[in-house]
């Protein structure tokens, strides 16, 4: 089943590589290439990082030097942008697991090439990060938000890991008639995990048999002669997708569209039966790891959307649809589980039901607001497909040329399709944030702000707060070509 994504993924490079490099070729007739290099200097304090249950510690104190790279070329036709960034803990301290977390790497490329009627694009993602300490919550990037972990208890423990996130896609849109456009798009993306260090695995292993066994043990008691399994490690997974879409201007400030859309994703899942071979560990023989199966999830879904200028500041958006998902576990079917399964689970399962969102945005200048809410069916970052209601807003306001304030909040709900009622995976999340952004001279920006986290499983009678203060001074060089680029309106 792998190998059709993966000849999925080469239709999708060939065709990609064939677009930027066109794209490369054209764009020399452009004006210049516009870097913009920035440092910035990020600290954070977190009362509950891992966001374990209210009686557990696991607060972190994490010091980063952060580089990034912006570059970017354009023209009338033609639109190359990109980033690179990479940051460098200086300086950690935590209450759980290891003390070192991994450093994070991030590197983007987009292009876009216009003609009269048509518009081309393609798009390279390049993440290399840490789950619990996902990139994109790094004060430091304007676009930063509070995400949703996806991990239970075990699994926080075990985050500490290296998750490589390769995405490419591609997009095409052409006019039909003045009114009338078709848009489609195609993506690949492939999530890998490393794996837990030896150090944690002993560390959880020696939580659990404390709490089980003996409340008074010491660590000592362990010793290397005690075999481990662990539980609770990452899921990696691909995932292919193909969309459609039509979209026709009823009037010059409402627009009405329709998109049809298809996924598939394989999933490397854990076997979890006792009578199963484990693997040893690589760097310890006495750690033991559960074997993996392909768990595959094909999802369609059909939409109708309808977007309105309502007044000349405020702008709505609406959407309602259905999806079919169909899943398929029975390459984890083996012969010494037969007597363990229920004689009708043949391994496949079907969900059907409604997806929706409503979008609000009101752009008054130095004010802006935008809220969302929407139900819908996507991957999640352990490879589950689940079923998400978010309810998300923002709002900006600026004080002054060089004074920016904003208030961000998120209520995300995931729960597995199929999900049984005890599925720890089922949960609240909630986050807020309010962020002062001061540009104090030309070249150097201050930020701060303060992060609410909160997490329950659907079956714990604890939630997991987190309280987190960040503050980050970034300095970003002059760029003469920069401005020189602004000044011609590129």
């Amino acid at each position: 089943m792998i190998d059709k994504s993966g000849f999925s993924l080469t239709i999708v490079v060939s065709a990609l590589t064939a677009l930027l490099a066109g794209m490369a070729s054209q764009s020399l007739q452009a004006d210049v290439w516009v870097f913009e290099p920035s440092v910035a200097l990020d600290q954070r304090f977190d009362d509950n990082y891992y966001l374990l249950p209210t009686a557990s510690e696991s607060s972190l104190s994490a010091t980063r030097a952060v580089g990034e790279l912006g570059f970017s070329r354009q023209s009338q036709i033609y639109s190359i942008k990109g980033i690179a960034r990479v940051d460098a803990l200086l300086i950690t301290e935590t209450d759980v697991g290891e003390e070192n977390l991994d450093s994070n790497q991030i590197l983007g490329i987009s292009g876009l090439r216009r003609t009269k009627r048509s518009r081309y694009g393609a798009r390279f993602n390049f993440t290399r990060d840490t789950p619990s300490r996902d990139i994109g919550a790094d004060i430091s990037d304007d676009s930063s938000i509070a995400e949703d972990t996806g991990l239970d208890e075990v699994q926080s423990l075990y985050s500490n890991v290296i998750r490589n996130e390769f995405f490419i896609d591609g997009t095409y849109e052409f006019d039909l008639t003045r009114r009338l456009s078709f848009d489609a798009l195609a993506s690949y993306t492939d999530v890998d995990h490393g794996l837990p260090s030896t150090e944690d695995v002993i560390l959880q292993s020696f939580l659990d048999f404390r709490q089980d066994l003996n409340p008074d043990a010491s660590p000592t008691e362990l010793t290397d002669a005690d075999i481990f399994t662990v539980d609770g490690e990452l899921d990696d997974f691909i995932e292919t997708q193909a969309r459609l879409g039509l979209r026709y201007a009823l009037t010059p400030i409402s627009t009405l569209s329709v998109t049809a859309n298809y996924s598939r994703q394989v999933s490397q899942i854990e076997v979890e039966s006792a009578f199963e071979f484990k693997t040893p560990d690589s760097s310890n023989r006495f750690i033991l790891r559960n074997p993996r199966r392909d768990a595959i999830t094909e999802t369609s879904t059909l939409s109708l959307g309808y977007e309105r200028q309502l007044t000349p500041l405020l702008r709505i958006g609406v959407t309602g649809g259905v999806y079919l998902s169909e899943g398929d576990v029975t390459d984890t079917f083996t012969i010494l589980r037969e007597d363990l399964r229920d004689p009708e689970d043949d391994g496949t399962n079907s969900s059907t039901g409604f997806l929706a969102s409503i979008n609000l945005r009101y752009d008054a200048g130095l004010t802006k607001y935008a809220a969302r809410f929407a139900v819908d069916v996507e991957p999640s970052s352990t490879g589950d497909q689940i079923e998400t209601n978010e309810l998300t807003g923002e709002a900006i306001r600026t004080l002054s040329p060089r004074l920016k304030v904003s208030l961000r909040g998120r209520a995300f709900e995931p729960d597995r399709l199929q999900a049984t009622v005890d599925d720890r995976f089922a949960r609240r999340f909630i986050s807020i944030e309010p962020k002062v952004q001061w540009q104090y001279t030309r070249n150097w920006t201050v930020t701060a702000a303060y992060r609410y986290r909160r997490q329950r499983a659907r079956i714990d009678p604890e939630s997991s707060d987190s309280n987190a203060v960040l503050f980050a001074i970034k300095y970003s060089p002059p760029s003469k070509v920069g401005l020189a680029a602004a000044a011609n309106g590129l």
